[in-house]
């Protein structure tokens, strides 16, 4: 039975479709959308993983959204990069220090949601109760997969209200922490707000420089590298990096470098004095976020006689990466794979 658009105002009408084992969701959300501003007058779909274990399901938007929270700054970096500010209306897990590329966006949606962690702010540094974020009536929330009872509420939950929840499928599954899912995150973006020339432009020129680095680095050696979380823990004797199955390791992977840690998690100084004194560590990548800070964690290094050792520490290939740069899609792994080229060209100049 055909609806029209006048039947449903501002409420969600759901239609959940179980597919085979594969678990998958059709939601259909209805905003009331009349296809203006260039927006099909059909609407779209796109779909997106819903938990860690691959189910799916498929998001129908009427009209692009225009309540937007961003429950993570790899979403909020993303949307202020594609000129979407005023769409938003409150964020959560905002734990970072703002990308430098979005910094004037960020300072004009501050004006209208208070800084962070003000009191009345809709604007907090750690995640959000499921009553409080109801009070800002979304129409989308894109945040970390919590659409359960136990987390923020259900996807169906969500939907009674009006909204449509979603996750950045480079943020789910390790199985989906590729680049070619960025693409399908870029393309779903663009697809949502009608941005899709800036996500292909801004997909195709990240992809051209992770190209670039891959031919550069070609017969040219073994670049070995760490993805550092925090500083030394002195007292158990372990330092946490990341592993293959990390978003931004897989792309450093693809592109011929290696990761001194395959396996990630705590490692033992040992193991890290170990791998100094064999592979070595050609460069460090610092990832921060809240408390944790690139000065910290250097600092803690060169404050370890046998760490300095490393040739990262002694030649200064250590750098300050974003947590949200590290799941993917995001303006920043742009800046961030610059820079990685800038750095293979001084380590193998160097080793020349």
């Amino acid at each position: 039975m055909a609806l029209s658009n006048n039947s449903i105002i501002a409420i969600a009408v759901v239609a959940i479709v179980v597919i085979g084992g594969a678990g998958a969701a059709v939601v259909f959300l209805n905003n009331g959308g009349d296809g203006k501003a260039g927006f099909p007058s059909e609407g779209v779909t796109v779909t997106t993983f819903v938990d860690y274990n691959g189910n799916s399901a498929e998001l129908k938007f009427n009209e692009i959204p225009s309540r937007v929270v961003c429950g993570c700054n790899t979403a909020l970096n993303l949307l202020l990069y594609l000129g979407l500010e005023e769409r938003i209306v409150g964020c959560y897990y905002n734990e970072e220090p703002i990308w430098d590329g979005v910094k004037d966006e960020y300072n004009k949606l501050v004006t209208r949601i208070g800084e962070v962690d003000a009191e009345g702010s809709k604007n907090i540094s750690k995640n959000i109760q499921s009553d409080v974020l109801l009070s800002w009536q979304p129409d989308l929330v894109i945040g970390w997969v919590s659409w359960t009872d136990e987390g923020l509420g259900s996807e169906k939950f969500w939907n009674d209200n009006g909204c449509n929840v979603m996750s950045l499928n480079t943020m789910t599954s390790s199985a989906f922490r590729t680049v070619s899912m960025m693409k399908t995150d870029y393309d779903n973006i663009g697809k949502i707000f009608n941005v899709s020339e800036k996500t292909t432009k801004l997909y195709n020129d990240t992809v051209d420089t992770i190209n670039n680095i891959t031919l550069n680095l070609s017969g040219k050696g073994t670049i070995y590298y760490a993805l550092v979380d925090g500083s030394v823990n002195t007292e158990k004797g372990t330092v946490w990096t990341y592993k293959n199955s990390n978003f931004i390791a897989s792309v450093l992977n693809s592109m011929g470098l290696k990761n001194a840690f395959p396996d990630g998690g705590t490692v033992s100084l040992a193991t890290v004095y170990e791998a100094i004194g064999t592979t070595d560590i050609d460069v460090i990548f610092y990832i921060t976020y809240g408390s944790v800070t690139y000065e910290k964690s250097v600092a803690s290094w060169k404050a370890d006689a046998d760490l300095s050792k490393c040739a990262a520490i002694k030649n200064n290939n250590t750098y300050n990466m974003l947590l949200s740069c590290s799941y993917g899609s995001t303006p920043q792994l742009l800046d961030s794979m610059n820079t990685v080229y800038d750095v293979v060209e001084k380590i193998l100049s160097a080793k020349a």
